[in-house]
């Protein structure tokens, strides 16, 4: 029966009078309150569900088995009967069962197959705020089919640590109800300063010190890996402890019989070391203590780059006090938190919805299969970045998942049947044509956990020994580990011999696992032909693996590097263990690294793939074009017929014949970058460009075109059209092709309008200099130079101008031994205002000449 004395129960009419009246809620339950258990039973033994099923939603699995468990057994009946569970891959739920708890993605698969959910009479979403990707959309869901089609559904949001007001105004101003604190007391106790310790070992000495203490009951350590939790329990181990404890882990990727050790009784003290799986709902009857590392690791997806980070980050305030209740739930405890209470302030209030960090391309698909073709128009709590989103359906008409105007394809509906990220699940409709599915279904399996294989060190010879007996081929990273595992699972997971060889065993087992649940799956849809074995060494496998990454195609930079471009014009660094020759490859995972100090893309997981197969699978993403391009070291214009897939330079090939056009603008280009010169761009053809300039700048009325980077180009182009060698540019005559930058008639009038020179004194001309520094745009333009005796200017009577009078020569004025005197733009003024200042000094130095 359900524990009345849960604080959950004080509110129990006036949930029940809620749910009645408008059948939305949101409700904030402090931790050990008993909501997870106690609120399913209310409404079912109220009789709000209408006889029809309590749907609770939990975000982790190991919640969702351990509070069923516990409601079943509250209330005497078989779990799968009147109560049970359904997780991705395990499903104990019956006809009779009339509390289900589920994780989000189950819910979302049930509303594919009927959008009415009509076997639902509620729908509780329970420590709503972790914010889980596949919640916020679920909620959006659910309050559509409320408001559409199912105003008698009922839906509550729950949490202890909630922020129930913006929910509250999402679902149309729902009613908020709180409950009382926790059923008993917990002491906080803070770190005095900043430890540089690992945090295994400040968390090893919290332990020591409960223990020693004196005090009873259970210790919680809450870690944000496996890694973490391993090097914690083997802290525990070396730990001087007063007495014999039982080291338990607990994590997702256990076995559920594994995870089930953390709740069942012990004849010592449990001392559980968990990730945040163990955050919420989870009630670990016995645990009085919990130890708090604050940290957890928090994947983000850089949707600008493709990349998927698993980053080390601090817990929120919220999630912190979600793991403190945890020590309370059936007794008074302590939490113990490895920060100080000065930078528990520093902290973020409460966790970033995991939409606003997430690949989105999974939930993007489903509501394509709900009938919303742009997920940016879905009505959110929080909506997703415009990036995100436009990156996730790309992605989608890549796989072929959606048609261009957003429909769901026949590809994509298989596609939905398939529990897994997009990705694979093309992956697995591709591997269908070509009867693998088996070794695709493996493939998908390895990649669903942690790493199978440990990474050896540089030095570490016996590793890289191990790791060898299992690299029998060139093609593929996922051949190795298709054999570390067939090697794993001969010899029945025996943690010593694949320990030996560098193999994870429990992640093998999981590996097993998983394989064995996604071919049941595609056997239930049909994707499984008779007579398919588990093989990976034909083509099948890569065509298959290349359907399901084609944005992830990588091309070696040079057979000697790891380096490689990526789609995208990303670029990565293989990982040097690959066992991937060939210049082109797929990779199966991205991920940001620390490599020699710098931030790079890893690449992991290559296989390798025929160019050829791209034209197959993805023809409207191939692009084919000849381009001219400059050969420095033989100094000369070659053709190449290029090859790109979605921009990524992928195959090459030498052509005889080039475009005259192509190879005139690619040795104009080259000269312009400096790789070759011209001693026929000589003084005249710099001065003509300097000519043309002056006009269009000072007498734009005349439309005279300037001859600036892009203009010079074309004209050096129309030069060198039809040549190939750089010896035969830098022969080619340079002005004719520049003078049909002009007009004809432009040609003839530039002579008048900027002559090289001009009239000076009876039979003699002054040569005129112009400048050959190109102005900027608007800038105004320098004029004219000559060089005159000052003695031969005293005839003028009016300063020499060209362009039609509007531009005025600049003089230098030289004295009679040709030294520069001054420059003036107005003779006659200099003449008044300047010239008295030298004349006596002139007249004494140049006593021969006249000094009026």
């Amino acid at each position: 029966m359900p524990n009345f004395s849960l604080p959950i129960w004080r509110l129990h009419a006036r949930i029940l009078e809620t749910l009645t009246a408008s059948s939305r809620l949101a409700l904030v339950a402090a931790t050990g309150s008993g909501k997870s258990t106690q609120v399913p039973q209310m409404i079912l033994d109220a009789g709000l569900n209408s006889g029809k099923r309590i749907v609770v939603l939990q975000p982790r699995r190991v919640a969702a088995r351990t509070v069923a468990a516990r409601v079943a057994w509250e209330r005497n009946v078989p779990l799968g009967a009147e109560v049970g569970y359904q997780v991705r891959f395990d499903d104990l739920l019956s006809s009779a069962s009339r509390i289900c708890f589920v994780t989000e993605g189950i819910l979302l698969r049930w509303l594919q197959s009927d959008p009415h959910l009509s076997d639902v009479g509620a729908i509780l979403f329970d420590e709503f705020h972790e914010r889980n990707l596949l919640s916020d959309v679920a909620l959006g869901l659910v309050r559509r089919l409320q408001e559409n089609l199912r105003p008698d559904l009922k839906l509550v949001v729950m949490s202890a640590t909630l922020d129930a007001e913006p929910v509250a105004r999402f679902l149309d101003n729902a009613q908020i109800l709180s409950s009382e604190g926790r059923t008993f007391p917990v002491s906080i106790r803070w770190a005095e300063y900043g430890d540089e310790r690992p945090i295994s070992e400040q968390a090893a000495d919290s332990v020591e010190r409960i223990i020693h203490s004196g005090d009873t009951g259970d210790i919680l350590v809450f870690m944000p890996g496996m890694g973490e939790i391993n090097a914690t329990i083997n802290a525990l181990r070396s730990a001087s402890l007063a007495e014999r404890c039982a080291f338990i882990p607990l994590h997702g990727d256990l076995a559920p019989e594994d995870q089930d050790r953390a709740f069942q009784a012990s004849p010592v003290r449990k001392i559980i070391v968990a990730t945040n799986v163990a955050e919420t709902s989870v009630t670990v009857d016995g645990v009085c203590h919990v130890v708090d590392s604050g940290l957890a690791r928090i994947a983000r997806y850089d949707a600008d780059r493709g990349i998927q980070t698993l980053a080390l980050e601090e817990i929120s305030r919220a999630s912190a006090d979600q793991r403190s209740g945890r020590a309370g739930r059936t007794a008074p405890g302590t939490c113990w938190r490895l920060w100080t209470e000065s930078g528990h302030l520093n902290r973020l209030p409460r966790n970033t919805p995991e939409i606003q960090r997430a690949d989105l391309a999974e939930v993007v698909l489903l509501l394509h299969s709900l009938g919303i073709p742009r997920a940016l128009d879905f009505e959110w709590l929080d909506a997703p970045d415009r990036p995100a989103v436009e990156r996730a359906e790309n992605l989608l008409r890549m796989l072929g998942a959606i048609s261009a105007e957003g429909h769901l394809t026949g590809v994509g509906r298989q596609m939905l049947h398939l529990p897994m990220h997009p990705r694979y699940s093309r992956m697995l409709v591709e591997a269908a044509r070509h009867r693998c599915v088996p070794a695709a279904a493996l493939c998908a399996a390895l990649t669903s956990g942690r790493d199978l294989l440990v990474r050896p060190g540089r030095d570490d010879v016996h590793l890289k020994d191990a790791r060898e007996l299992f690299e029998g081929s060139a093609v593929s990273d996922f051949h190795t580990l298709m054999r570390a595992h067939q090697f794993a699972r001969n010899c029945n997971f025996d943690p010593g011999q694949c320990r030996r060889y560098g193999i994870r065993f429990e992640t093998a087992r999981q590996v097993e696992d998983t394989y064995r649940q996604i071919i049941s799956v595609a056997e239930r849809h049909g994707l499984i032909s008779s007579g398919e074995q588990l093989s990976g060494d034909s083509d099948a496998l890569p065509r298959s693996l290349l359907a399901g990454f084609p944005d992830q195609l990588a091309v070696r930079k040079d057979s000697g590097t790891l380096d490689c471009s990526i789609v995208g014009s990303r670029t990565g660094v293989l990982a040097r263990e690959s066992v991937v020759t060939a210049p082109l490859m797929v990779v199966a995972s991205l991920r940001e690294v620390d490599l020699r100090g710098n931030r790079s893309t890893l690449l992991t997981l290559a296989t390798a793939v025929q160019r050829p197969w791209l034209a197959e699978l993805f023809p409207q993403h191939i692009s084919t074009a000849v381009e001219h391009v400059f050969d420095r070291t033989h100094k000369r214009v070659a053709a190449i017929r290029r090859t790109r897939f979605l921009g990524l330079l992928v195959g090459e090939e030498y052509e005889r014949e080039i475009d005259p056009d192509a190879s005139g603008a690619v040795l104009a280009d080259a000269f312009a970058r400096g790789w070759f010169e011209l001693s026929k761009l000589d003084h005249d053809v710099k001065q003509f460009i300097a000519r043309v300039n002056l006009v269009a700048l000072a007498l734009p009325q005349l439309d005279f075109p300037r001859m600036d980077g892009t203009a010079l180009r074309l004209a050096m182009a129309r030069a060198f059209k039809g040549l190939t060698l750089v010896k035969e540019a830098q022969a080619a005559e340079l002005r004719p092709a520049f003078q049909r930058h002009l007009a004809p008639e432009q040609l003839g009038w530039l002579d008048e309008l900027v002559p090289t020179s001009i009239a000076w004194s009876e039979n003699r001309r002054v040569r005129l200099t112009y400048s050959e520094e190109i102005s900027e745009e608007g800038e105004a333009p320098g004029g004219p130079e000559a060089q005159v005796k000052l003695n031969d200017c005293w005839h003028l009577t009016a300063h020499p101008r060209v362009g039609e009078g509007a531009i005025p020569v600049k003089l230098w004025l030289q004295l009679p031994d040709g030294k520069r005197l001054e420059a003036t733009t107005d003779f006659l003024r200099w003449k008044v205002s300047d010239y008295p200042r030298h004349r006596s000094g002139l007249r004494a130095k140049y006593p021969g000449f006249v000094w009026p």
